[in-house]
């Protein structure tokens, strides 16, 4: 009797042992052998800028162990500009039970977040401007305690004002087109023109719907502001060239805190470095997600990288010189 009692006694303790919650979830160090991981990765639309991040991400998983072909699934989605889509494609990534959620851009974070509230799929977001006036987290500065991290970035407005009036003192009335549907441009379209009135100048916005309106807007904008500054909106971003062929035939200068369109015809950029913000945000929050973290545990990470872009050919074209320091100062310098 004695005997059997002590021998029950040991079969639960060790089963407790192999299924206590604590000792299940302990992080590892890398990947589990044998194990294939799911992300569902989305972003709002196709544009180099979200592109590179989507690089960055997958390369930085790769340099931790988690290689797609080998024992990762990256389920890529395209929400095609349609906030619709993006819910859609969060509800499909969680019936299909992946590992994690990887949203990038503030309409695809919303949406996954409402979805998977509750839920114990975790949701570790990217390319979020601001996360805190998105209402995706109440403090950037603490972990959530939920099923919910990520990596976001405020751009440095003051700095590229500076940068701008470097280039072009005379600068009087400064111009911008976004679509006020996308969260994150409204911050940077309200950072941007508080900074603007700061300093004395002007400040004219063109709101859009599509990237359809793209060229309107733009000629538009040209007998309004001397001065454009382009901000991080998916929806112009998408249709930038647009921006670029009007800029250089109304001779505007052209200038944008996405750094990727600098290639594209703006004269300069100061602003994160897209791949190497995938590459922090998967080897800062979601890596340690991927192996055993708990997502609430994990505080959220700001984007620290920021490079300086400049093109001269761009400026050329803007009756613009470059000053000399900058363009030695400049990570990549562009010259078409």
């Amino acid at each position: 009797m004695i005997r059997r009692a002590i021998t029950k006694l040991f079969l639960l303790g060790a089963f407790a042992a192999f299924t206590s919650p604590t000792l299940a979830q302990q992080p590892r160090s890398e990947p589990e052998p044998g194990r294939t991981y799911r992300i569902g990765f989305s972003q709002i639309v196709d544009h180099p800028a979200l592109n590179e991040t989507r690089q960055g991400f997958i390369d930085g998983l790769a340099k931790a162990g988690f290689v797609i072909g080998k024992n990762l699934v990256l389920d890529y989605q395209n929400a095609q500009g349609d906030v619709g889509n993006a819910r859609n494609i969060a509800e499909k990534f969680l019936v299909d039970r992946v590992d994690m959620v990887a949203p990038c851009t503030t309409p695809n974070v919303q949406a996954a977040i409402r979805l998977a509230r509750g839920s114990k799929i975790p949701v570790v977001f990217g390319c979020v401007t601001n996360p805190v006036d998105s209402g995706i987290l109440q403090s950037m500065d603490t972990a959530t305690g939920t099923n919910v991290t990520g990596l976001y970035g405020i751009p440095p407005v003051a700095a590229m004002f500076d940068l701008v009036l470097r280039m072009r003192p005379q600068a009087k009335i400064f111009g911008t087109i976004y679509n006020a549907a996308e969260t994150n441009s409204q911050i940077v379209n309200r950072l941007a023109k508080a900074e603007a009135e700061k300093r004395g100048l002007g400040w004219r916005e063109i709101q859009v719907a599509s990237s359809a309106e793209i060229r309107n807007a733009a000629e538009a904008l040209a007998r309004q502001a001397d001065t454009w500054l382009m901000l991080q909106d998916n929806t112009v971003a998408s249709a930038f060239d647009a921006i670029t062929r009007v800029a250089r035939d109304s001779k505007i200068a052209l200038f944008s805190l996405d750094t990727t369109t600098v290639e594209r015809g703006a004269i300069a950029s100061y602003a994160q470095n897209q791949y190497q913000a995938g590459i922090d945000w998967a080897t800062e929050v979601a890596v340690p997600v991927l192996l055993g973290r708990d997502a609430g545990t994990v505080v959220p990470v700001r984007y620290r990288a920021y490079d300086l872009l400049v093109n001269t050919a761009a400026a050329k074209a803007a009756d613009i010189t470059i000053p000399e320091d900058l363009v030695k100062r400049a990570s990549r310098v562009f010259d078409r």
